[in-house]
């Protein structure tokens, strides 16, 4: 909400409105909820990433609410399912259909929250999950190797370095698409070895090993001189565009997306379902096949649920037993 007098909203005109929250209104909330939203979300304080994909989920909500002539603030759970329906027939993968859902549900539950309607419609709606999810794509250290190789075959040195640097902090330390982005040389300590992060949930610090500081250092001496890169807020971005177009600038997410996808396709690992973030699943998996301990994977990936930590462990378990070897049909021995 813009910084102006309490209990007043200036809409795009800068004209101004009186709000009195214990009178709500459903205009006005459906006017304003993009000003509203942020309040109620990840304890007021969302990412930037997270706000710009939950606008885009709820427009589309609103517009297939208006195409069906819908008033979106009278919805009902049985409306929500057919919007789920409508969902499922648009071929999007379960994890899309999820986020979309979770959007549409803080939407209501902000609407609620504010008095505006009795009733969080899509407060039971849940995405099925078939089971696929217990699959998960990982690199091999040796595979990482490979990739590692394909990446060096840029002749152009700034984007080798910072390339493998990248892959280094997805496939050896764990970190997210988002995380990378955020980075900042300012988070960077060498002297003690520790780097901080701002990603998902809360700001955390990582211990990188020796070869992960060597590919950093390696590319920050080909980095140009900070008066030449376009800061935010006062803040170095780590990982630079080189492109015309953001020259300098905070390299993009989907343009660490495209840059980590293009090394799979020149390694030979990039396939349907095998995306970039198959790299910070290597980290867990190959990281808990070395220690046996959870709770050091857990840590290092960041996870707060230590039940998403398990995945790596039951993968790990299952691929070294292989219980069926067992049961493999065999010829009686002869008497």
């Amino acid at each position: 909400m813009d910084d102006k007098q309490p209990g007043l909203i200036s809409n795009a005109a800068g004209n101004v409105t009186p709000f009195n929250p214990r009178i709500p209104d459903r205009d006005l909330f459906l006017a304003h909820w993009k000003e509203f939203l942020p309040m109620y979300v990840k304890g007021g304080r969302p990412s930037r990433d997270t706000m710009v994909n939950y606008i885009s989920a709820i427009d589309q909500f609103l517009d297939w609410c208006a195409e069906k002539k819908y008033h979106p603030l009278a919805i009902h759970d049985f409306q929500m399912r057919l919007y789920l329906q409508w969902l499922y027939g648009r071929s999007y993968k379960q994890d899309s259909i999820a986020l979309k859902i979770i959007a549409v549900r803080n939407f209501y539950m902000a609407a609620h929250k504010m008095g505006v309607i009795p009733i969080n419609p899509a407060r039971d709606i849940r995405v099925f999950q078939d089971g696929s999810g217990e699959l998960i794509n990982f690199f091999t250290p040796t595979q990482l190797y490979e990739i590692e190789t394909a990446m060096s075959s840029e002749e152009n040195l700034f984007r080798r370095h910072r390339n493998i640097c990248m892959m280094y902090m997805m496939g050896v330390e764990g970190l997210r698409n988002v995380e990378v982005h955020r980075m900042n040389q300012e988070d960077i300590d060498f002297d003690n070895g520790i780097i901080e992060i701002h990603g998902k949930g809360k700001e955390r610090v990582i211990y990188p090993c020796e070869d992960t500081f060597k590919h950093l250092d390696d590319y920050l001496n080909l980095c140009p001189i900070q008066d030449d890169i376009r800061r935010e807020n006062g803040r170095t971005p780590l990982f630079l565009s080189d492109s015309n177009l953001n020259l300098w600038g905070r390299l993009s997410r989907n343009g660490i997306r495209y840059i980590m996808n293009y090394a799979l396709k020149i390694a030979g690992y990039k396939k349907p379902g095998v995306s970039c973030h198959a790299f910070r699943h290597s980290t867990g998996t190959n990281l808990y096949a070395a220690t046996k301990d959870l709770r050091l994977v857990q840590d290092v990936l960041g996870h707060q649920n230590p039940k998403t930590t398990a995945r790596y462990a039951h993968l790990q378990e299952r691929m070294s037993k292989r219980s069926t070897s067992a049961i493999v049909p065999q010829r009686k021995p002869e008497e």
